[in-house]
Formats: structure tokens, C-alpha cells, sequence
């Protein structure tokens, strides 16, 4: 899986949040720690407990004893103050880091109090390590720190916690512990250990997560790599997030997404999903994130497209071709059947796939200049040119306002073109050339690069290459001369 680009990063900036808030990382991290600090409230309040109805051997400072009770049942009150104020009061993300911090130098400096006042030595010691250790390691897994924040917390906790401990081997005597100094290192080599395996299960922890928040969701769908983009949008593989479907969703990015792209983009959804054809990429879905962004979910294809294939392959056998431009006439005319004008067919926006074992599946794509020819709605100056210059008809060049079905059959013309010769009927050094070529030029038959290129098909190229589209057969007659 690849990192997700700045496209979606921008996208989810637009919403006003984080990647860790879209999948829920302010929810999580009050979850945890309210989480984390409900069970040490509980052991604190137990601890105290246990301490308050334990019997002590006689000759022990009682007034040491109470202090030890007084500071266990203050680090109780602590916790159990965090506790309560994060479950029914406190969610900004800045005020629970701030509790969480307030708690853990609660709860080390309480070890340290303890440990320095304690009137006894049996097991303590271990006893304090072992929950030194068990805190820190388990608020790494629990709580979502990166791992130089939790090895920082524990770090620093660590040193009125050595402090407590060295205080607490000084005052056992030299009957019950004869070095000091090697018995507080010993205990400090055990802190260093916890340490060290606080920064294991944090970075492991938080590397799980970052993998996580690499799957931006949107809605509901799991983005996961950037496959693609073209002028009105970028491409990402996605997933379903119940169904797990493969998908890919198309969304327009925020520097893009002026008021005619989102009207041009709303309309290519629209249009499409109006479009049931199987040459017709199906539309799944499509909506809107908090931040106003405009997606859509369409079926995921796996193949390459025309242009790719020329490319790899060079012209190609005229049975093939006359097997791929059946199916882009047969998706055209259920189009132009509905009243929609596809307006940039071309190479491109024309994948191969694998359907149910059946190669060379053709799959349209990419209505996003559709024109609706019974609607009156216009969200391109009349005079603005709509298209890819290669395979753009007369009309569109000359009078975009009046272009009809006859545009996509002229393009189909050059993409036929392409297929049979390896290069589009008109070509040119700059835009001019390339549209003189379309507007006053006259193109040589498939044949004259292609001689295996039988008569009747030249004759098909040539006619839905014609000046007027009123001379131009319809994508019908186009399925029905193949099919002759």
C-alpha cells in the first residue's frame, strides 16, 4: 500500500481535520486514556485499601504508616478525579493530554513519596518496579502516544522514582541490604528495561495505527493509492468498508474544485449512473464529505487503455479493432439513445478488461465533458472548446454550443484510426495545426498505412470522419456495418 499523496491530504484539510481525526483519532485517544485511568483508579483505590486494613507488625511507626495510607489514598483521589472528569466532562484533545500528564507525575511521585517514607522492606522494592513498569507499558499500548512521547513520559517519571528507591535502600540498614548503591542500579537497569519496552510497544502500536490512518475513508469507502488523474479528477483504489468490494473513487481536488468543475462533476455522476450498457463503467455511489468535497464510487477495472495498448503493441489486427469500436458504438448509442453527448471519447477513456473469462471487455469511461442535449443549463462559454484537440470534431472546434451525437462518432473515427494505423488522422506541430487539420483537412484512408485494412472498413473510418455530421452514420448504423 502507498502513502496517501497530498491530493487527499489537502481533501481531508478541506474538511478541517487531521488524518488521525478522520478515522476517529480524537474519539480514540479520549477513549483510551478515560480507558487507562478507570483501571488504575480502581487498583489505586484498592491499594489503599489493602494498606488501610492490613495488619503491620507492632513495632512499626504508625505515623510513617498513616502517611504511607494518606499519599496511596491521594494518588487514588487523583486518578479517580482524571477518571471522572474525562468520562463525563473533558473530550479536547489538549485538556485529556493535559490530565494524562497531571496523572503520571501523580503516579510517580507518589512512588516516590512511598518508597522514601516506607517503615518496611519486604518486596517492596519489587513490588514498586513491577508497577512502574506494568503503568508505562501498558499506557503505550493503551494510550495513542508516538514512541518518543511515551519513552519521554516514562523517562522522566523515571527519575523521582530512582530518587524514592535510592532514599528507600539507604534507610533498609546494612543488615537488609549491604550496598545500597548496587541494589538502586540494579533497580534502575529494571526501569531502563521497561523503558525499553515501553518505546517496543509504542512504536509497534503506533505504527499499526499510522498504517491505519494511511486508509483516509471516505464515506463509505477506504482510500488506499492514487491509481490516476485527468483534468476533472484524481483516481484512488479503494475498498468498501463493509462489503470490502474493490473500488475506485473519483474526487475532485480542492484546488480544482471551482463552482462549474463540481457542476461538470455532478453531472458526469448523473449521467453515468443513468447509463446501465456493460461497456459503460458502472456508478456505485456518490456523495459528499463534511468539508463539501465531491466524490463518486465506480467499479474498480483492471486492464489497460487504448492508448497504452498502441503503444505497447502498435496498430492492431483489424479484427480486433473491428471487435473493440462494436462495443464502443454499442455504449455510445445507449448514450446518445438517452439524449447524452459523450464529447471526449478518445484512446483514454477506453479501457480492456477481462470480464467473466471473455477478453477485450470494453469499458467507456469518463463522461465528465457529457453534454445533455435537452437540458438548457451551460457551465462552458460558448465559445470555449471542450474535448482533446486529437479527436475533437469540426463542430466542436468551429461551434462548441451546437455539438451533438455526431462529435463522439467523429472521435470514434480517430480512435478507429489509431487502432488500425498507429496515429490519429490529423496531427500537427501546435493546436492550430492539429485544429486546421480537423476543420479543412482531409484524411488518407486507414489503408494508406495499414494495407491490410479491407475497403469497407476504410470506407466506415472515412464516413464518420466526414465534415458535417450530418454525413456521419449513427453509432447504430456504426454496430450494424461492423457486425455486416
Amino acid at each position: 500500500m502507498t502513502s496517501i499523496d497530498g491530493t487527499l491530504r489537502a481533501i481531508v484539510a478541506a474538511d478541517r481535520l487531521s488524518l488521525s481525526e478522520t478515522i476517529g483519532g480524537q474519539d480514540l485517544l479520549h477513549r483510551r486514556v478515560t480507558v487507562f485511568y478507570g483501571y488504575f483508579a480502581l487498583l489505586g483505590v484498592l491499594a489503599a485499601i489493602v494498606t488501610r486494613l492490613r495488619s503491620f507488625p507492632p513495632d512499626l511507626d504508625p505515623r510513617a504508616l498513616g502517611f504511607i495510607v494518606d499519599v496511596q489514598t491521594g494518588h487514588a483521589v487523583v486518578l479517580s478525579a482524571v477518571f471522572v472528569s474525562l468520562r463525563f466532562h473533558v473530550q479536547r484533545p489538549a485538556v485529556v493530554r493535559a490530565l494524562d500528564a497531571v496523572a503520571t507525575l501523580a503516579t510517580a511521585t507518589t512512588a516516590a513519596v512511598a518508597l522514601s517514607t516506607v517503615p518496611f522492606v519486604v518486596t517492596v522494592d519489587v513490588s514498586a518496579v513491577g508497577f512502574f513498569v506494568l503503568f508505562f507499558v501498558v499506557r503505550a499500548a493503551l494510550v495513542p502516544t508516538g514512541p518518543l512521547i511515551a519513552v519521554a513520559a516514562a523517562g522522566v517519571s523515571a527519575v523521582p522514582f530512582a530518587i524514592g528507591l535510592a532514599i528507600f535502600y539507604r534507610r533498609a540498614g546494612a543488615a537488609l541490604v549491604p550496598d545500597p548503591g548496587a541494589a538502586t542500579w540494579a533497580a534502575v537497569r529494571s526501569m531502563v528495561a521497561g523503558v525499553a519496552a515501553v518505546y517496543l510497544v509504542s512504536k509497534t502500536i503506533y505504527g499499526l495505527r499510522s498504517a491505519v490512518e494511511k486508509a483516509v475513508q471516505l464515506g463509505q469507502y477506504v482510500v488506499h493509492e492514487k491509481i490516476g488523474e485527468g483534468g476533472m479528477g484524481v483516481v484512488y483504489r479503494a475498498s468498501h468498508a463493509m462489503l470490502k468490494r474493490p473500488t475506485a473513487i473519483k474526487v475532485i481536488p480542492p484546488d480544482r474544485a471551482g463552482e462549474t468543475a463540481v457542476v461538470r462533476f455532478e453531472r458526469e455522476v448523473m449521467a453515468a449512473s443513468r447509463l446501465t450498457h456493460p461497456n459503460t463503467i458502472s456508478i456505485y455511489d456518490f456523495g459528499r464529505t463534511r468539508g463539501g468535497v465531491f466524490y463518486y464510487a465506480m467499479e474498480l477495472l483492471d486492464g489497460e487503455n487504448l492508448a497504452r495498448l498502441v503503444e505497447r503493441e502498435g496498430p492492431q489486427p483489424v479484427e480486433r479493432t473491428r471487435h473493440i469500436l462494436g462495443q464502443i458504438a454499442a455504449a455510445l448509442g445507449e448514450a446518445h439513445d438517452a439524449g447524452l453527448v459523450h464529447r471526449d471519447v478518445k484512446p483514454e477513456n477506453v479501457m480492456l478488461c477481462t470480464r467473466g473469462g471473455v477478453p477485450d471487455f470494453v469499458k467507456v469511461l469518463d463522461f465528465g465533458l457529457v453534454k445533455d442535449v435537452a437540458s438548457d443549463v451551460k457551465i462552458t462559454s460558448e465559445r470555449a472548446i471542450a474535448g482533446t484537440p486529437l479527436y475533437m470534431a469540426p463542430e466542436s472546434i468551429l461551434s462548441p454550443e451546437t455539438v451533438g451525437p455526431g462529435a463522439d462518432v467523429y472521435a470514434l473515427g480517430c480512435v478507429a484510426y489509431v487502432l488500425l494505423t498507429g496515429r490519429p488522422p490529423f496531427e500537427g506541430d501546435n493546436l492550430v495545426e492539429v485544429c486546421a487539420g480537423h476543420v479543412h483537412g482531409v484524411a488518407e484512408p486507414p489503408s494508406a498505412y495499414a494495407p491490410d485494412v479491407p475497403p469497407e472498413i476504410d470506407g466506415l473510418v472515412l464516413r464518420c470522419l466526414e465534415k458535417s455530421p450530418e454525413a456521419r452514420p449513427t453509432t447504430r448504423e456504426i454496430e450494424a456495418a461492423l457486425d455486416a
